[in-house]
């Protein structure tokens, strides 16, 4: 009888661990992206605040996916107040501004892949809330979606950037990227 057990009790532990997104640390290097993000970096670095409710958040996200979706430039996301001085912005900019607007210094700004047959790059935040991570994707959801409920074809993150740097992703790992 406890072989019967010890199986699921395995494969459900392997759906888990594919699912957690690993965000550790690891060796330096750099992304396509740095020269781009100046922007990105600016608001990351001034983010100082309390942990959000989870509520706040939910509501930040509905606030973010209600901005209309223009999409303008391929690699610079605009500063939050653009965003909101147009009432507009590509994935980037949603991101950001909710980034801006959560005032989490612990939140990651992500560049990958929204599915993995993908043919385009697509940006949102991952967000670290009581042991479980969530994604916050201000253009297709308004609300947070739990990361550990994702298939291992959604939400690929290629790139990471968090107030501390860039964080380069290959096959679940995460490198960390000094800034320049």
């Amino acid at each position: 009888m406890k072989q019967f057990l010890i199986i699921p009790l395995f494969l459900l532990s392997i759906a888990f661990a594919v699912a957690r997104p690993d965000l550790t640390n690891a060796r330096p290097g750099s992304t396509p992206y740095d020269p781009y993000h100046a922007p990105v970096k600016a608001v990351l670095r001034q983010l100082d605040g309390p942990a959000p409710s989870f509520a706040t958040v939910a509501a930040l996200t509905k606030q973010g996916f209600a901005i209309r979706y223009v999409f303008d430039e391929p690699y610079r996301a605009q500063l939050p107040a653009e965003t909101v001085k147009k009432g507009s912005g590509d994935c980037k900019a949603k991101s950001l501004w909710l980034a801006s607007r959560m005032n989490d210094a612990n939140v990651r700004y992500v560049i990958g892949k929204a599915h993995r047959t993908s043919k385009i790059s697509h940006a949102w935040l991952m967000w670290e809330h009581k042991n479980r991570w969530w994604v916050l994707d201000p253009t297709n959801s308004p609300t947070p979606i739990a990361a550990d409920s994702l298939s291992p074809d959604e939400y690929i993150i290629l790139y990471s950037y968090d107030k501390n740097g860039s964080y380069r992703h290959k096959g679940g790992k995460a490198r960390r990227v000094a800034d320049k």
